[in-house]
């Protein structure tokens, strides 16, 4: 199952995390030094990142609300104590590696792959947000279709009906992947037609008009 956010075989977050970690951790030798700066940079980023995606769709991907020791649900301690810990393993162990295979290639060799896989995140991350920034309208669409609904059975026989059918048409596969890849995802607009949304989907099998 793919659990990042992009379609292609790569979680940005912890790509991120990681150019980070070297970027700025890189000249600190102290293990357990290493281990604290890693935990709090990539808890931040972790933070960060939660907060603008909810600014930017009105969803959260994620909720640490249940953990002991977390901040808003964001980020939670032990957490920020895993990533900090594969933070060390990564800048101990794993970059040195790495960095000793791609020094050992031609630079117009490394360019060119940079460029090319920079050209496949680019347009990876273009199609995603295009495709799931209809999520808001979908979810208000649902919302309209079951505004004289009070009772859940009564709301789900007019989301099946054929009105909401029509609306359906809107629902696309990049929004079905990120309902199948996070079941914790939730909206801050519109959860009750979420909930539903997923019933539809899931449940009833309401997926064929993906597009």
């Amino acid at each position: 199952m793919n659990r990042g956010f992009l379609n292609g075989p790569y979680c940005p977050i912890y790509g991120c995390g990681a150019i980070l970690n070297i970027l700025f951790l890189g000249a600190i030798e102290n293990t357990v030094l290493l281990f604290l700066a890693a935990a709090l940079l990539t808890g931040a980023l972790e933070y960060l990142t939660s907060w603008g995606m909810e600014k930017l769709f009105h969803a959260r991907w994620w909720d640490y609300s249940d953990k002991k020791f977390n901040i808003h649900g964001r980020v939670y301690l032990t957490g920020a104590a895993v990533f900090g810990s594969f933070s060390v393993l990564l800048m101990k162990i794993v970059h040195p590696f790495v960095t000793g295979i791609t020094t050992a290639l031609p630079p117009y060799v490394l360019s060119a792959a940079a460029m090319m896989l920079l050209a496949i995140l680019l347009a990876d991350t273009i199609f995603t947000v295009t495709k799931f920034s209809e999520f808001n309208s979908l979810l208000r669409n649902v919302s309209v279709a079951a505004d004289d609904a009070r009772e859940s059975v009564k709301m789900l026989r007019v989301l099946a009906g054929a009105s909401f059918r029509s609306r359906f048409r809107k629902f696309n596969s990049q929004i079905y992947r990120m309902l199948s890849s996070f079941p914790k995802l939730t909206s801050t607009k519109y959860s009750e037609s979420l909930r539903f949304l997923r019933e539809l989907i899931f449940r009833h099998n309401i997926n064929d008009k993906l597009r």
